[in-house]
């Protein structure tokens, strides 16, 4: 962050985030709220950190409505988390076990609800422009997960179809969470709603990437998550393009078993085609165009995020 932010360092802001959202979560005044919500590990806040580089030189001025954007956009993102481990059945999240593996499936699905709605109730406080951008993704957000785990019933080969789910279900809160921070500073909304498109496409390609080349340990998850659940990532689709056609057949049969062998053959065909470098290839052009959107803006905290998100190893 610019030293322009503020005398505060971005940890101590950062922290100011979480305690935000944890005053609105006790204002609920039911110990069953706080208890679960206590107990969700906190993430890496990218989307804050995100908004903070965004307004940094105007933070003096907003910081009430900044951090509480920021607070507004963590509970949409804990609570889509929430939503995404019942839906995938994980028992465990940055190393530690899940919500639903701790209070049940239902609890996990509810506090969800009371995230979201907790969110929006506060979004209320902001412009029309600002509320309707974030209202907006969360939409995106949840069509994109209907529509992946639709496609997770079988093999999904389009590229097309892909780049649309990591558009809606990871793209869509990121560019929000920056168009937003734009609008509340006055900066140029769409050149910053691309960027954060951008960086939302490689993020998540990136995330598709790791589920493959890191270990349980090193991601808080499961590794090799994805094949198991039967989604069709960039690097399984670049793959299956470029087999022949009997080797198609073999390879989709392998897909759906998912055994231990599967697996290891499957990986095997991924490093003898060089496809998780071809991926990664992928991921630097969206941070490309990301940065590319706010060149004129020489903001150098954004560039770090962007050199950050595609060097990450978890």
């Amino acid at each position: 962050m610019s030293k322009d932010t503020t005398t505060l360092n971005e940890q101590a802001i950062l922290q100011a985030i979480q305690n935000r959202t944890n005053t609105w979560i006790n204002e609920q005044d039911c110990v069953h709220i706080s208890s679960m919500y206590a107990a969700m590990s906190q993430g890496k806040m990218l989307r804050s950190k995100l908004i903070l580089a965004i307004t940094a030189k105007h933070f003096s001025t907003h910081q009430q409505a900044i951090i509480d954007l920021c607070a507004i956009i963590e509970l949409i993102q804990c609570a889509s988390l929430l939503h995404d481990d019942v839906i995938d059945s994980a028992t465990s999240r940055r190393n530690r076990p899940s919500i639903n593996a701790q209070f049940g499936d239902k609890n996990a699905i509810m506090l969800g609800d009371v995230l979201y709605s907790n969110a929006f109730v506060k979004l209320c406080d902001f412009s029309p422009k600002i509320a309707r951008c974030v209202a907006q993704s969360v939409s995106l957000l949840s069509k994109g997960e209907i529509e992946d785990v639709a496609y997770s019933k079988e093999f999904q080969p389009s590229l097309e179809i892909y780049y649309q789910i990591l558009a809606d279900k990871t793209a869509s809160l990121i560019s929000a969470s920056a168009q937003a921070a734009a609008l509340l500073v006055g900066l140029d909304d769409n050149a910053y709603k691309q960027y954060g498109h951008n960086l939302g496409m490689a993020f998540q390609i990136v995330d598709d990437i790791l589920d493959i080349t890191q270990d349980e340990q090193t991601l808080g998850k499961p590794a090799m998550n994805d094949i198991k659940e039967g989604k069709s990532t960039l690097p399984y689709i670049l793959l299956y393009h470029k087999l022949d056609s009997s080797a198609k057949e073999s390879f989709l049969r392998a897909f759906t078993r998912a055994s231990d062998e599967d697996i290891a053959q499957i990986k095997q065909l991924l490093h003898t085609y060089s496809i998780i470098t071809h991926a990664k290839q992928i991921a630097n052009d969206f941070i490309h165009n990301a940065l590319e959107s706010i060149a004129s803006e020489q903001n150098t905290a954004l560039e770090s995020i962007a050199k950050a998100l595609i060097e990450r190893t978890h």
